[in-house]
C-alpha cells in the first residue's frame, strides 16, 4: 500500500505528543504505514495556554512554534485534532486533515485562503458537543471536502480506528497515495 513518507500529527488544547495523536500513529501503523516518519510534537502554546490569553494569540504562538520545529521541511501529510486541526490546515503539506476542529473561529478569508490549495479535508463527529457539527461545517468554504462521522464525538480514542480509516482512505484517493 502506498503511503506518506513523513506524517506531521498535531494534538488539541491541552494535549500532547503522547495522546491521541500517539493513538493515531499505533492504529495508522497496524494498518501497514509503518515506513513513514512521523512527527508528534507536544507544541508548548496548546498544551499550555497561558490562561486568560486571546485564543488568536495562542493560535499564532503555536503556528510560530510550529514552523520553527519544521525548520521549512514539508510532510507529506499533516493531520489535526480539534485546535490542531486548524493548525493542520495552514500547513504546506500536500495533504491537510482536520478532524473535529473549531473551524468558525478562524477568519472566514483565512479559511478561503487555505480552501483555494487542493488537499484540505475534514472529518467532523457528528456527536461532538465540544466543536458542533452543524456550526463547523456550515463554516467551511463549499470547496473543501467534509465527510460526518454521525456517531463521532471529540473523545478520538474512542472512534479511532474510524478515523485511521479515513486518513488512510484520504490519503489513497491523493494524487501523491498512488505514487509514493
Amino acid at each position: 500500500m502506498a503511503q506518506p513518507f513523513s506524517i506531521l500529527l498535531l494534538h488539541g488544547l491541552h494535549g500532547s505528543g503522547e495522546g491521541s495523536v500517539r493513538l493515531l500513529e499505533s492504529s495508522l501503523r497496524k494498518r501497514g504505514w509503518e515506513q513513514g516518519t512521523y512527527l508528534r510534537p507536544t507544541l508548548s502554546a496548546v498544551n499550555q495556554p497561558e490562561p486568560g490569553k486571546p485564543m488568536e494569540r495562542v493560535f499564532a504562538q503555536a503556528w510560530e512554534e510550529l514552523n520553527t520545529l519544521l525548520a521549512g521541511r514539508i510532510p507529506h501529510l499533516t493531520v489535526g485534532f480539534s485546535f490542531g486541526g486548524g493548525l493542520a490546515a495552514l500547513t504546506p503539506s500536500p495533504l491537510r486533515l482536520s478532524i473535529c476542529s473549531p473551524l468558525a473561529r478562524i477568519p472566514a478569508d483565512i479559511m478561503a485562503r487555505n480552501a483555494l490549495r487542493s488537499g484540505w479535508r475534514v472529518l467532523q463527529g457528528g456527536r461532538d458537543e465540544v466543536v458542533p457539527a452543524e456550526e463547523n461545517l456550515a463554516a467551511l468554504p463549499d470547496r473543501v471536502l467534509r465527510t460526518l462521522d454521525p456517531e463521532g464525538t471529540h473523545q478520538f480514542d474512542e472512534w479511532m480506528d474510524r478515523i485511521a480509516d479515513w486518513v488512510v482512505g484520504c490519503w489513497q484517493e491523493h494524487p501523491l497515495g498512488p505514487q509514493d
